[in-house]
């Protein structure tokens, strides 16, 4: 007998992705994903204040239960101060026997977040989240018992009054409805009032559509997914919650915001592609699988299955929202390999009163000209950047976590406003504390091209971090290098 399509999810331990798509209908449609603050966004956030109560009551939906908001937080990382395998042993003891294949699920699936542990490809991280929402979509559907569900977005980067605004419902303190959407752990934001800062110096922007390609170009240019990791995504963490909440990797999922936090970050993606973004095609990288589980059953899907919007058959209400046009990363006739012009070697300890990086010219032949007059005669579709790496923070002895500082900190050379740096990626979380390699990196052609042509810029350059706050007491935030790169 010929193996039919149903057959074969019928034995199939994971369903495969298209297959699934089919299954639940989704083949046959296009959904749509709301603004939170649109009227079907305001309806769509009513079913979901309704699901997120149930699914953490474990009176009604079991702890151990996948469709549990603990499981669901889990997928994206396990609390920090339990490690995975403690939570599997208490959540699936042995007496009484366990459900075999949530226990199975759980070790699959629980601190799979991509790019933000050990050895993890940071070019997965936009289709690993956007799998993960499409799931947890299906999710909410199976609890609320509304087939027609969509998860709503968070719009932070529009402009005008909402800019920046957590969405109403999930500021309601105690409220019968929405209470269940308001975490007190948020540092900012519960007051109605924007996450973020008065321009110039506005985090919650949308300078990753500069990057013309997905991946990285060269030592400066990060490319669309990494910068808006690091950069957007990352900051909207920290503005958010403190080490106990959005700001941190482990404990971020546990707050509702972050799952349409992470909708808009999707929204974002398509929007860059729908703006003439490309993705890899590399088949190795499209060929990576992960598993999830949909509110009834397991599903595999490979990166290759949601690189386009048509493929996982959803889209967004606004997609056509005005975004800065793409410069780095271009083919060039003046390609040329990137070259550190003045840099800062060794630890910036930003504890200090005042931390300063003082760039000088590195040790090289091809380096002598002064940084101002470089400046001067860079060629055509030559750009100049700060980077910023090797950023690291305390790690506790006792608890054998990091002390991440909880806030950002404002970037400047010369004394003038360049970008802001933050600690949300500096702990490589599953790796005793090892940092990963994600540095920030600054588009300052400008900026310098007006400083030399005042004189301002000699043969050195200042670089200063100023945090804004408070930070965390014993965090000790380092930086093991502070460059200036043309490229």
């Amino acid at each position: 007998m010929a193996l039919t399509r149903r057959t074969f999810v019928k034995g199939a331990a994971a369903i495969p992705f298209a297959i699934w798509l089919e299954e639940v209908g989704f083949a046959q449609t296009t959904n749509i994903r709301f603004d939170c603050t649109s009227a079907k966004g305001k309806a769509m956030l009513g079913i979901y204040a309704d699901a997120v109560k149930k699914m953490m009551d474990p009176a009604q939906i079991r702890v151990a239960d996948p469709r549990s908001w603990t499981f669901q937080w889990y997928t994206h990382a396990v609390r920090e101060d339990r490690t995975k395998a403690a939570e599997i042993s208490r959540i699936y003891p042995p007496t009484p026997p366990p459900n075999p294949d949530w226990k199975a699920l759980a070790n699959l699936m629980w601190d799979t977040c991509q790019s933000h542990f050990a050895g993890m490809n940071p070019l997965n991280f936009l289709p690993w989240h956007r799998i993960l929402l499409i799931n947890f979509e299906m999710i909410i559907r199976n609890v609320s018992g509304n087939a027609s569900f969509t998860l709503p977005y968070w719009n932070y980067t529009v402009s005008g009054g909402a800019h920046g605004i957590i969405p109403e419902e999930f500021r309601l303190k105690g409220n019968p409805k929405f209470g269940t959407l308001f975490i007190e752990k948020r540092t900012r934001g519960n007051d109605g009032h924007t996450i973020g800062t008065p321009a110039p110096n506005d985090v919650i922007n949308l300078e990753a559509f500069k990057q013309c390609k997905y991946e990285p170009t060269g030592t400066a240019i990060l490319g669309f997914c990494q910068h808006i990791d690091r950069n957007l995504h990352g900051q909207v963490h920290v503005r958010t919650g403190n080490n106990e909440n959005m700001g941190r990797v482990p404990w971020a999922a546990g707050d509702p915001v972050f799952w349409v936090h992470h909708c808009q970050i999707d929204r974002l993606w398509a929007r860059w592609n729908v703006r003439g973004g490309k993705n890899p095609t590399d088949a190795a990288w499209k060929a990576q699988t992960f598993t999830f589980y949909d509110g009834t059953k397991k599903v595999t899907a490979k990166i290759g299955d949601v690189l386009d919007l048509t493929q996982v058959k959803y889209t967004y209400d606004v997609l056509n929202d005005p975004v800065p046009d793409c410069t780095l990363g271009k083919p060039s006739p003046n390609a040329a390999p990137a070259r550190k012009l003045v840099a800062k070697v060794g630890v910036i300890d930003l504890s200090a009163a005042k931390p300063m990086a003082h760039l000088t010219a590195p040790p090289s032949p091809t380096a002598q000209i002064p940084l101002g007059e470089r400046v001067k005669q860079l060629g055509p579709g030559r750009n100049l950047f700060v980077v910023i790496s090797g950023l690291k923070i305390n790690v506790s002895e006792k608890q054998k976590t990091a002390i991440e500082p909880g806030v950002i900190y404002n970037v400047y050379l010369a004394g003038n406003y360049i970008g802001s740096i933050h600690f949300f990626n500096a702990f490589a979380h599953g790796a005793n504390g090892t940092p990963p390699d994600r540095a920030f990196s600054f588009d300052i052609t400008d900026l310098a091209k007006s400083l030399a042509a005042k004189g301002a810029m000699g043969a050195t350059a200042d670089i200063t971090f100023a945090p804004e706050g408070t930070p965390v007491k014993d965090a000790k935030p380092v930086v093991g290098e502070v460059s200036i790169i043309e490229q």
